[in-house]
């Protein structure tokens, strides 16, 4: 059986085989082809918002590009029943794009989603169920995505582990790291009030949900199946590695080999949970951490 659960012939190879493998190498080339244009323009949308410092409004716009755009393009990739899912994900599709094209491109939007985030957060209330019943009517198994539990068994008590020593490891970094200590809390506000970076890293949570869906979900799995983990790994490292311009140099070295680690870690997890609890520990551990130094 291939990459893509298709089953391989062990015959002799003929010129009908021949045929047969070409034909699915193809399909294996749109499949990756696919995966890899909406990564892009998910990363275009991801930056074309104002919303940097309204927390609401910040996590909306990530759930609906990179968590809801990847699972309504999974979902259409792999649906065997068409007819009624088929509606259901471009139903789902419409409630996330039609937000993100009115926010990209028209500064009205752009400034109302900024004043009331909640029309964002209605968008991705839509769309997610949309999404999700559209997966299970049409026979789609989101487990191929990374997007389920995966083998928690083997995961769980590991990342539970990986978390204590994230916090203990912040703890070290941030008084090792005066730029660390200068750079963040992130949200300015949190600064010099706990309430507020409490909300701020709460949303947080939900922009690292979405986050690593895209990376360690969708980009992964999809990248996987189609061209072997290797290539996977390298494949979503770099531009992980290239979003972090700006940070402090440290965190920017980080993220390429933790990025690497982290998609062999969910790789063999099935799971994508792995990185997002992981990323919200280290994100809440150095907010808080420089908030008290």
């Amino acid at each position: 059986m291939n990459s893509r659960g298709r089953e391989v012939s062990t015959a002799m190879p003929g010129p009908r085989r021949e045929l047969g493998t070409i034909i699915d190498r193809a399909g294996d080339r749109r499949f990756a082809i696919i995966v890899c244009t909406v990564a892009m323009l998910a990363l275009l949308f991801g930056t074309r918002h104002n919303l940097r410092n309204p927390t609401l409004g910040l996590a909306g716009w990530t759930l609906a590009t990179f968590l809801c755009l990847p699972l309504a393009t999974a979902v259409l990739l792999d649906m065997r029943r068409r007819a009624l899912p088929l509606l259901l994900a471009c139903a789902g599709l419409l409630a996330a794009l039609t937000p993100l094209v009115a926010g990209s491109w028209s500064k009205p939007a752009r400034a109302a989603f900024k004043q009331e985030p909640g029309w964002l957060f209605l968008a991705v209330a839509v769309a997610i169920p949309l999404l999700v019943l559209a997966a299970w009517r049409g026979g789609v198994r989101l487990g191929r995505w990374g997007a389920l539990a995966g083998d928690w068994r083997w995961w769980l008590p590991r990342t539970l582990a990986l978390m204590l020593g994230t916090v203990l490891l912040v703890v070290f970094w941030v008084w090792l790291d005066p730029k660390l200590r200068e750079y963040y809390p992130s949200y300015d506000p949190g600064r010099t009030d706990m309430t507020a970076l409490l909300g701020w890293c709460g949303a947080m949570a939900l922009y690292m949900l979405g986050w690593e869906f895209y990376w360690r979900g969708f980009l992964l799995f999809g990248i996987g199946r189609s061209a072997g983990v290797l290539y996977a790994v390298l494949f979503q490292s770099l531009p992980f590695f290239l979003t972090h311009r700006g940070k402090p140099e440290t965190e920017m070295v980080a993220s390429f080999f933790g990025g690497a680690l982290l998609a062999l870690f969910c790789w063999r997890a099935r799971s994508f949970w792995p990185a997002a609890l992981l990323h919200i520990t280290l994100n809440t551990s150095i907010q808080l951490a420089c908030f008290y130094w």
